[in-house]
């Protein structure tokens, strides 16, 4: 059931997003619309699927950013992405326009009248933040959801329902050019998940010390009636629980875990395994995601539904109905000798899993991985040998440009000269494109009897996905 707003309370009738192409801005911004708000938007160099998502909600994109686009706004709701110069931005601040951040939107209209169970780490936010609705609502306590993509079954990451646990992605990212903060830091966790951190966001941590810093905030935040869940199995994650006011529960496949996964299995259709509780029950649990961070990804959730106060057979059900989520590891094309992954992977610890999950997956068949070097973290320099490191998996490696490249400086940017050339001293053929069409050309060349092949990027690398499901169902 879909909540409706309190026009009393909230009298806002008209908001405007800048950069409303962004996963949890399209969908909140679509969410404020089914609820009867007038919804305008603006982005530039958008793509599927959220520009096709807003289009199906009625929303249409403005573009490019002009003054014009914010002259009737209420209030304007200001993405993480956008800065200063940013004509719409300019006009609203010279108009003195309520300007505010999608966290701050989050935590004002939603979360303050739910029990917010708030996922955070580098690596797998998005899957375990999934898993986790899934097995609310298997449990009846399901209070909403914000996941930072789209859920195999779903037609949106975002819910707002009766439930009183509201599952939510936090982001370490900062908020807004306004708010420094990480996003995490607005949505009030009852409980926190922190499933792993390294060192990411180099354009705004200097260290890992300093992302490490912002959790240890997020863990200082949670009530003595919530819960701390952290994953066992990484160095490092220990320490935190001694800033913790609340119960702590670990997860993981040590002996030391308190929620834990053994005796492991690949299935054709996923993976089964023995979960055991908290509470000391065990369950075998059957899933249709692979890997061992995918299983992280369930115990984690596992935990939090645990905490939650849904019954462990509810637990396994939900995990049972969950399939994943959209450009996780999404198989897009098999013909019983080509298989076409479409995978979000953009730091080397994501690409090497996937990598090792595709190997386990298709023993024997070659492997061919496309990345496309796009987050902030991955246009530099600072962890190149781990990316060199990560695609050594692969049978070749096809990269793609740098993103704003310009924007970096040479001494600081990555060298994908030294990455094709370390590559190829390791016997791995490799290349560099900036075009899709021959990026696509020389995967499909390298394998003509079929292979394994994954995209790997947190954009739309130049529709190389697409390229390659066309090119090999026409050939």
């Amino acid at each position: 059931m879909i909540i409706q707003l309190d026009s009393r309370e909230n009298p806002i009738q008209h908001y405007h997003f800048i950069g409303i192409c962004g996963v949890a801005m399209a969908q909140v911004a679509a969410w404020l619309k089914s609820v009867g708000k007038t919804v305008t938007g603006s982005d530039q160099g958008v793509y599927p699927p959220m520009s096709t998502f807003l289009e199906s909600r009625g929303i249409s994109i403005l573009s490019p950013f002009t003054a014009d686009h914010i002259v009737s706004a209420d209030i304007v709701v200001v993405g993480n992405a956008i800065s200063r110069g940013n004509p719409e931005l300019e006009a609203a601040l010279e108009r003195r326009l309520t300007c505010i951040s999608l966290p701050q939107l989050i935590q004002q209209e939603i979360l303050k009248h739910k029990l917010p169970a708030v996922v955070s780490g580098t690596h797998g936010k998005t899957t375990t933040t999934a898993a986790l609705a899934f097995m609310l609502q298997a449990g009846s306590r399901f209070g909403g959801s914000l996941v930072g993509g789209i859920p195999v079954g779903w037609d949106s990451g975002f819910q707002v329902s009766e439930g009183d646990w509201f599952a939510i992605e936090g982001d370490e990212y900062d908020t807004a050019f306004f708010d420094k903060r990480p996003k995490f830091l607005h949505y009030q966790p009852q409980l926190a998940i922190i499933n792993n951190i390294e060192f990411d966001h180099a354009d705004i941590y200097a260290s890992y010390e300093e992302i490490l810093k912002q959790f240890g905030y997020l863990v200082r935040i949670i009530p003595r009636n919530g819960c701390l869940i952290l994953n066992a199995d990484q160095p490092g994650l220990a320490k935190l629980a001694d800033e913790a006011h609340c119960q702590v529960v670990t997860y993981g496949q040590s002996e030391a875990s308190q929620v834990r996964g053994t005796d492991v299995q690949l299935t054709p259709d996923g993976m089964s395994f023995t979960l055991r509780f908290a509470s000391g029950e065990s369950r075998v649990c059957q899933t249709a995601l692979w890997g061992d961070h995918q299983l992280a990804n369930l115990l984690a959730a596992s935990a939090a539904a645990e905490f939650a106060g849904v019954s462990p057979a509810d637990i396994v059900s939900g995990m049972a109905a969950f399939k994943g989520v959209r450009r996780r590891l999404e198989l897009k094309y098999c013909d019983g000798n080509s298989w076409v992954y479409d995978d979000f992977a953009h730091h080397p610890t994501a690409i090497r899993m996937t990598l090792e999950t595709l190997k386990k997956r298709h023993p024997g068949v070659p492997l061919i991985a496309a990345f496309e070097p796009r987050s902030n973290t991955m246009v530099r320099k600072r962890l190149e040998q781990d990316l060199i490191n990560a695609l050594s998996l692969a049978d070749m490696a096809a990269l793609g440009p740098i993103h704003r490249s310009a924007k970096i400086p040479a001494e600081d940017r990555l060298s994908l000269e030294h990455i094709l050339i370390s590559l190829r001293d390791k016997d791995i053929s490799a290349f560099q494109s900036d075009d899709a069409h021959e990026l696509c050309a020389r995967m499909l060349e390298s394998a003509p009897s079929g292979a394994v092949y994954i995209v790997m990027s947190s954009g739309s690398f130049l529709g190389l996905v697409d390229y390659l499901v066309n090119c090999i169902e026409n050939k």
